[in-house]
């Protein structure tokens, strides 16, 4: 699995031009959302609550779909990063390897192994681009549920009475609302944690094979030296 997964960490330009992207996107609807809230403001509010329905739905729906849509694009910025630190530590580990590999097998010293929490980065940033997908698709449902609401006259809302269609259509999309905000930062915290994982994982590599390294370097010193004593130990032969 940890194989795979370096493998597949590999691809971390692909998430960053993805998440790139998206955020981009995000920026040019928000720029095309703002003109119509313009145009939309601009008119008397009887026209606005009584003619203008279909843009006021347009833009009550973009308001609640866009800003998921940009975190996921973050979020897959935030996991490229986290796997680009997953190559860094492969690079790392693997470099040691080949260090050691320079001396004799007998009184090679062992590689360091990773921290526990070095293989758990991938999956808490797996964790996190899961959380903002699960809330794009939640801020998508209650979007549909704003554009069929807002279709409809603002007196017509704001005179709904208890138990009716509208007033639900209404609390849940407030409700949604409440608690997907907190979800898109919970999100947002669990990539960082994925990251900072990844840096304390190369910071324990690194001293860890600084120590090794050195250990190394003293083998190879002492075995020098016992060759040395060897040789001088040896009996000369004269050429004939």
């Amino acid at each position: 699995m940890q194989q795979f997964i370096g493998k597949l960490a590999r691809m971390y330009p692909l998430l960053i031009v993805m998440g790139f992207m998206m955020v981009a996107i995000a920026f040019v609807v928000g720029y095309f959302n703002s003109q119509a809230v313009a145009s939309y403001f601009s008119q008397p509010k009887v026209l606005r609550e009584t003619t203008l329905l279909a843009e006021r739905a347009a833009i009550e729906s973009t308001d609640l779909w866009l800003p998921y849509f940009k975190f996921l694009g973050i979020g897959l910025i935030l996991s490229g990063i986290v796997m680009a630190l997953r190559v860094i530590i492969d690079n790392l580990r693997g470099a040691g390897a080949e260090v050691l590999e320079n001396l004799p097998a007998k009184i090679r010293p062992a590689p360091p192994s990773p921290p526990w929490y070095g293989p758990m980065m991938p999956v808490v940033m797996m964790f996190g681009l899961l959380i903002f997908i699960v809330a794009l698709i939640v801020a998508l449902g209650s979007a549909a549920d704003a554009r069929a609401l807002f279709a409809n006259p603002i007196p017509d809302i704001d005179a709904a009475g208890a138990g009716t269609a509208l007033l639900a259509t209404l609390e849940g999309i407030k409700a949604t609302s409440a608690w997907l905000v907190p979800l898109k930062f919970f999100g947002n915290a669990t990539e960082f944690l994925a990251i900072t994982m990844g840096l304390a994982t190369i910071i324990r590599i690194l001293s860890q094979q600084t120590e090794m390294i050195s250990q190394g370097i003293d083998i190879g010193r002492k075995s020098a030296k016992a060759a040395r004593r060897e040789d001088e130990r040896a009996p000369a032969y004269a050429d004939n």
